[in-house]
């Protein structure tokens, strides 16, 4: 860009030399990319008819279809994966409709040492197998029931100490391959423990199996014969632990303002992401119309926003890229200080971080805006820079473009959007270094 202007000369100073520093090919001598795979496998689960009738959520490590845990803190790193992915990137409607989803939980999440930040309404959550079921698991089931979410007794064998929590239980799940000769037996035992809870019974690999099963009178199957575990695979971007744990002490102290939690919310753009997708998919529904980062952290409410927040620590953050971290941040805000105070300044940020996030995940603004359900407003300046904050996203991209054209054509001066984006960038920096230094640390 060639305006003699110093203040654009010294954004183009300040900018990395790369032509598109959002896209560009990453470096190995750097920290990892801001972007990473989310996998979890679901499996149907079918009624007598052999018509879908809910899916059952399992967790799947990368490089391999089977997760391999072993440890209480590897099953709980990979329920808090399933739950946080589930709900924050993929979004419920995307993998099951309006079917029940099954979700394995370990102890600490039915004792309530784990928050479960999910609405009740459409799971059931499964007693596994290998949990001792004592008083303090039944108070908690109890607990979880009063507060409406469904329970499932997972591969029930007819243990004794979990009689307690059969007779709870919304459903009770027989893997038949694990009771063999003993399933009649078993099955007529959970009747009698709880009659109105439906049977699932698991491990249905073959025609004769299911066919016993259904003069038996069993409700419901799952197993090779009817869907075997289909991997399912998006992008994420990764919130910074720092950023994590920050909202953490601002959530569970003192009563912070909503604006300390919108800043340290918008700090991160993965964080803002899945706070934008969990708001449509778990927290609110999608009937609610989102035009604003901050209205989004209002709907999902404290409480909630800090369940989120301890199981992304839970299950594990990467190190964000400092360079597409920065440029996603300095561009959210300069779309925001191109619009006059008491205009869309809420909007113009939030399309600028999802114009940004959308670059860094190398995914349309299309794919991207119908994952987090935004409202029309904010569509319309993101796809077709409609609106003053459509119009500050097309002078703010035409700046980074060095598209002279593009910025008068958007109705902004260069200069203002120089001025503007600098400023921002300045912020950017300053940001990212601190969050830098205290992941060093």
């Amino acid at each position: 860009m060639t305006s003699g202007d110093p203040a654009v000369e010294r954004t183009a100073a300040s900018r990395p030399a790369s032509a598109d520093p959002l896209t560009a090919a990453p470096d190995p001598s750097r920290q990892p990319p801001v972007h990473v795979p989310v996998r979890i496998g679901r499996q149907g689960i079918y009624d007598a008819e052999r018509e879908l009738a809910a899916y059952e959520l399992l967790f799947r490590a990368h490089g391999g279809l089977h997760a391999g845990l072993t440890s209480e803190r590897e099953q709980e790193k990979a329920t808090s994966q399933v739950i946080s992915a589930t709900f924050g990137d993929f979004g419920v409607e995307q993998i099951a409709g309006d079917l029940p989803l099954f979700i394995n939980l370990t102890r600490s999440f039915f004792t309530g040492d784990l928050p479960i930040p999910c609405e009740p309404g459409q799971v059931v959550l499964e007693l596994l197998e290998d949990i001792l079921v004592d008083d303090e698991v039944i108070a908690g089931v109890r607990a979880l029931a009063g507060r409406g979410y469904r329970i499932a007794v997972d591969d029930f064998a007819g243990e004794e100490h979990r009689w307690p929590a059969v007779r709870l239980a919304d459903y009770v799940k027989i893997d038949i391959s694990q009771t063999g000769d003993r399933f009649p037996d078993v099955l007529r035992l959970a009747r009698g423990l709880n009659p109105d809870a439906p049977i699932v019974v698991e491990r249905v690999e073959d025609e004769e199996t299911f066919d016993a099963c259904r003069d038996q009178g069993v409700d419901l199957y799952q197993g090779y014969l009817l869907q075997r575990p289909v991997v399912l695979e998006s992008v994420s971007l990764s919130p910074s632990q720092v950023i994590c744990l920050k909202l953490v002490r601002a959530l569970t102290g003192d009563e912070a303002p909503i604006e300390e939690i919108e800043r340290l919310v918008a700090s991160d753009p993965g964080m803002s992401v899945r706070v934008l997708r969990t708001v449509r998919s778990a927290a609110v529904g999608t009937s609610r119309q989102i035009t604003s980062l901050r209205q989004a952290i209002a709907l999902l409410g404290r409480r909630q926003l800090c369940s989120w927040v301890v199981l992304m620590l839970l299950g594990g953050v990467t190190r964000s890229d400092p360079e597409a971290l920065t440029l996603v941040l300095a561009r959210a805000t300069a779309c925001a200080r191109l619009v006059e105070p008491g205009g869309q300044v809420d909007v113009a940020y939030t399309v600028g971080l999802l114009s940004g996030v959308a670059r860094v995940l190398r995914i349309s603004d299309e794919e991207l805006i119908e994952t987090t359900g935004v409202a029309p407003v904010v569509r319309a300046a993101l796809l077709n820079h409609e609106g003053p904050a459509g119009r500050a996203l097309a002078a703010v991209l035409g700046y980074e473009d060095e598209d002279l054209p593009r910025v008068s054509g958007a109705g902004h001066e260069l200069y203002e959007v120089s001025r503007a984006y600098l400023a921002a960038l300045s912020g950017a920096m300053a940001t990212v270094s601190l969050v830098t230094r205290g992941s060093a640390a």
